[in-house]
């Protein structure tokens, strides 16, 4: 960051963890986004929401991370 102020510091700090931390839950509940979500204490809504926005895909067991 250096002597610049950042901006949306929240936002980046959120974007390099939460990832990572979904598909985690996601390979030990095996790809269920029911019990992911309880545990990441949100709706599966929201567990959906931020899989699409982080183009996380649970298919069973099978965890992929899609690259833009």
């Amino acid at each position: 960051m250096g002597n610049t102020t950042p901006e949306n510091l929240y936002q980046m700090l959120l974007a390099e963890i939460e990832p990572p931390l979904i598909e985690e839950i996601l390979k030990r509940t095996g790809g269920n986004q029911s019990r992911a979500a309880d545990m990441l204490g949100i709706t599966r809504n929201t567990l959906r929401t931020k899989m699409q926005r982080y183009s996380i895909n649970a298919r069973s067991s099978k965890i992929t991370r899609l690259r833009r």
